[in-house]
């Protein structure tokens, strides 16, 4: 009798398995009424559906396409015009090619004008560098000037950037420079006048290029971008030359420093005691004589304003935080701080700066690219 009730004990003990099951269904419970619920909800706005469908419906392209002739399409299509221009296989005939589909009767609208203008002048780039004079160039300026009274803005952006990469690219041609010249504007920015002086130096037209010169000084030309253009090498030591650019240098500064130095003095004392109270230190250098800054200003040949020039009489070199000024050191010397302001100059008057590469450098305002500048002409705008 005590075997069967062995055997029962053991069956008895597999009554454990439920209890997984007991645990797991309050969970699966738990969690099938709450999507439920959620998905009951979302569905319910289905059937208004078809009411959002309903502009689908509506010839919703229709007005897109009445409307691109408006504004932003134009805009698309001639930079999608002028990029497949400047990547075909042969830009200057595929340029011709879009010349030959506008009406000579009609003439060309101000897009279509401003296509062939802005692809002619980014073609005439390279080929200004590597081939100068050459039959490319040759052949494009013929195609835009055989076009030219077809385009309806001729003085504009795009046609004055146009002739001063044609200048660029013209080389010694002496019959192409003067069609060239006779479509310069009356407003033509110093950068175009400029060229002009180039080309006609290139060419060997002197008396042009010293006209051409005094246009493009008394619009803001530099002097030192002359002196220091290729094209004017073979009359550096001209007389003549070295006369208009001379008579374009900035008046002389005269020395009288009295009236700034309490002012500076002042602003300088109070930099430092703000620098102070918040922990930071300014670190001046030792005063220079007045003798001693004109003589670097002699050496580099620049002048200084009054201002600056007392500075310098209380401090040779300042530095506040991140902004260092400069001292008689960096004029006399190709210190870090004067080097890095030339190769900002340089940088900043190739990349058409115009006046910019005239300025003195008076400080640096922590960045490569962030400058104080003297503008002694007051041609420079925008900040530095």
């Amino acid at each position: 009798m005590a075997k069967p009730k062995t055997q029962a004990k053991p069956r008895a003990k597999k009554k454990p398995a439920p209890k997984k099951v007991a645990k797991a269904a309050p969970k699966k419970k738990k969690a099938k009424p709450a999507p439920k619920k959620v998905t009951a909800k979302k569905a319910a706005p289905k059937k208004p559906a078809p009411k959002k469908a309903a502009p689908k419906k509506a010839p919703a392209r229709k007005p897109r396409a009445s409307g691109v002739p408006v504004a932003p399409m134009p805009v698309m299509r001639s930079g999608g015009d002028v990029v497949r221009i400047l990547e075909s296989d042969d830009p200057i005939g595929t340029l011709r090619a879009f010349l030959d589909g506008i009406s000579s009767e009609r003439g060309a609208t101000l897009q279509e004008g401003q296509i062939a203008l802005g692809s002619a002048q980014l073609v005439l780039l390279p080929i200004a560098r590597e081939g100068r004079g050459g039959p490319e160039v040759k052949e494009l300026l013929d195609l835009v000037l055989g076009r030219w009274t077809t385009f309806p803005d001729r003085t504009g952006f795009h046609a004055q950037e146009f002739l001063r990469n044609a200048f660029a690219a013209v080389g010694n041609d002496r019959e192409r420079i003067a069609r060239l010249t006779a479509l310069v504007p009356v407003d033509a920015s110093p950068e175009l006048r400029f060229n002009v002086a180039c080309a006609l130096a290139a060419a060997g037209e002197r008396d042009s290029m010293m006209r051409a010169i005094e246009s493009a000084l008394a619009v803001g030309a530099s002097a030192a971008a002359f002196r220091g253009d290729d094209d004017f090498l073979a009359y550096r030591d001209d007389p003549a030359f070295q006369s208009v650019l001379d008579r374009a240098a900035p008046p002389s500064i005269p020395v009288d420093i009295g009236p700034h130095v309490p002012i500076v003095r002042a602003s300088l004392d109070s930099a430092v005691k703000t620098l102070r109270e918040f922990g930071e230190v300014a670190k001046l250098e030792p005063p220079a004589t007045l003798d001693h800054i004109l003589g670097a200003e002699r050496i580099r040949k620049v002048q200084l304003p009054n201002d600056f020039r007392a500075l310098l009489t209380l401090c040779d070199g300042l530095t506040l935080w991140d902004h260092t000024f400069f001292g008689t050191v960096d004029y006399r010397n190709e210190t870090t701080l004067a080097k890095s302001a030339r190769e900002y100059l340089e940088q900043s008057a190739r990349h058409g700066r115009t006046g910019i590469d005239e300025c003195v450098p008076l400080a640096n305002w922590g960045q490569p690219n962030d400058w104080l500048l003297y503008d002694p002409h007051g041609r420079v705008r925008g900040g530095a």
